[in-house]
């Protein structure tokens, strides 16, 4: 007898997917249902993307893939279902051009899929408008959107021809916990309205509570498949309270919690999805790597105040991109700088390093002040940056731009080849070294990003949005990783996020709201204002309740 599956249903089966000799999903089969959301979790090079795209008919696959009852085993049998089917791709910004606005976007994709122009179309591209929060901007060129606004439109691209099945390849990297929620609510709404099946992965746990199932992806299988209760059910004997002894070599410890196979006489802690990495990697016999900074070479004084900014502003025609901007980053300090995306953090981040000049105000950085570019070359050697689009040089090795950025600084070769060594092993990118960078995940090319700012021994680090995308476990060994190079280096470091959690490993925050600056505090003292708040994401949406 023929199978059978609900005409509008999505039916995988042993699907497979390799690259020459390296095996990048194997054996998947799961069932979708119209109107269902279904996440994909799990590592970096874990698999997901690599089976997302089998089932958008764009890689090769072993298996069959059934959707609205057509079977497919390949690209060109999966044609006859893409008129049905939208995919976003994972980068941010991928899928756009830096020259055309956001309005040009919308109708240069309606184009590419013979959409009919009339009132229905106009009003429904409105509504992706407003509900991206990206109406005041439709004008504007994608190279001057930040990376959140760019995953903002690049979503609405992939809404316009109201597809039935929505694959979103970590469509809320880089986006602030603001437009998440209202991302979300488009895809809810979509789901519910509209009955499309969306498959969508994620870096952000918290969105997992959002899904109607879960996928966990490990190694290129999929080891657990279930709710988000479920799944947090299934690790709760695992966690516990940390305590002030030390643990033991069958346990990992990472902030408040410790996990352990085994049983410890101390009291559970309550588990999160982010704890399934944690247990996980014990079952599989592993370890958060201890990263050894070694003392600096170079015995430089770091000033007591490393950056000091008053009264900065920064426009762009009418657009006010920081207004009158007053802060402080002091030796040895870990400054978290938030705000939604547009809030004008990468934009300070710029004018830090003399790549935006400054309308009004006052910088010093290093007890120099900067005004320009020229002013910011000076200082050069004493800067590491990593920002929200590095990328590589695409003909060269991950290996060979890491020699080039240590040659630009003039670090000896012999001493660039021990640092690339030590940072690949320990950042976890040591197999990669000898690939190009299409062949790198997006979490790997971050985890070579911040390898690439260490090289030279920075006094200040600048990182803009540097664990998008990155897995729990690199997140928490980077955190690890920023706390001994404060500790042993004296390192300053302004890093901003979206990861809301993270905002705990910060000495001090700094929130923007709309170019402004509307807090500024410890994370202790902000949990005091705001007594209520269950989590750090709670607070950040008290500051948003009223949008302008």
């Amino acid at each position: 007898m023929a199978d059978f599956y609900p005409v509008d249903a999505l039916h995988v089966s042993g699907v497979s997917v390799g690259y020459k000799d390296k095996i990048a999903i194997s054996d998947v089969s799961f069932e979708a249902k119209s109107g269902e959301i279904i996440g994909f979790i799990g590592a970096d090079g874990a698999g997901k993307s690599s089976l997302m795209q089998a089932i958008a008919g764009i890689v090769r696959f072993s298996g069959e893939i059934s959707y609205l009852q057509h079977k497919y085993h390949s690209p060109k049998e999966a044609e006859k279902i893409k008129i049905h089917t939208g995919f976003m791709p994972q980068g941010i910004g991928l899928v756009l051009y830096d020259t055309l606005t956001v309005d040009e976007h919308l109708r240069f994709f309606a184009d590419l899929r013979d959409l009919k122009k009339d009132a229905a179309f106009l009003a429904y591209k409105k509504q992706l408008l407003h509900m991206s929060g990206l109406s005041a901007f439709a004008e504007r060129q994608a190279m001057n959107l930040s990376g959140g606004m760019m995953q903002k439109l690049s979503l609405i691209c992939a809404l316009l021809h109201r597809p039935k099945l929505l694959i979103l390849d970590e469509p809320t990297t880089g986006v602030d916990p603001l437009s998440r929620l209202e991302l979300w609510e488009i895809l809810r709404n979509i789901a519910k309205e509209e009955g499309t099946i969306i498959l969508v992965s994620t870096a952000y746990m918290q969105e997992a509570s959002k899904m109607d199932r879960v996928m966990l992806f490990h190694n290129s299988k999929v080891i657990a498949s279930g709710t988000s209760a479920e799944l947090i059910d299934s690790i709760r004997p695992y966690v516990y309270e940390k305590s002030l002894a030390d643990n033991d070599e069958n346990s990992i410890s990472f902030d408040k919690v410790i996990y352990s196979l085994d049983s410890l006489n101390l009291s559970l802690h309550e588990p999160t999805l982010e704890g399934l990495f944690f247990v996980n990697a014990l079952k599989e016999r592993k370890k958060i790597a201890n990263f050894a900074i070694k003392s600096r070479e170079d015995d430089e004084v770091i000033p007591e105040v490393v950056m000091e900014c008053h009264g900065v502003s920064k426009k762009f025609g009418a657009f006010v991109a920081n207004e009158k901007i007053d802060m402080q980053l002091k030796k040895g300090e870990i400054l978290g700088l938030l705000g939604a995306n547009g809030a004008g953090k990468t934009t300070f981040i710029k004018m830090l390093l003399g790549l935006y000049s400054i309308d009004e105000g006052k910088l010093t950085l290093l007890g120099q002040s900067i005004k320009s570019g020229k002013d910011r070359q000076e200082l050069k050697s004493k800067i590491g940056y990593v920002s929200q689009h590095f990328a590589l040089y695409k003909d060269m090795s991950v290996k060979e731009n890491l020699l080039y950025f240590a040659s630009m600084h003039r670090i000896e070769k012999k001493t660039a080849l021990s640092r690339i060594a030590l940072y690949a092993k320990e950042l976890g990118f040591e197999e990669y070294l000898g690939s190009f960078a299409n062949e790198l995940p997006l979490g790997v090319n971050q985890r070579f990003s911040i390898a690439a700012a260490l090289l030279h021994e920075p006094l200040v680090l600048f990182l803009d949005e540097p664990t998008s995308g990155v897995d729990t476990l690199a997140r928490a060994q980077f955190w690890q990783i920023l706390q001994k190079l404060k500790e042993v280096w004296g390192i300053s470091i302004l890093i901003t996020t979206h990861y809301m959690s993270e905002a705990q490993f910060c000495d001090r925050v700094v929130l923007l709201k709309n170019g402004q600056k509307v807090a500024d505090d410890t994370v202790s003292n902000l949990y005091e204002r705001f007594p209520k708040a269950k989590d750090f994401e709670d607070i950040f949406l008290e500051f948003y309740k009223e949008k302008a």
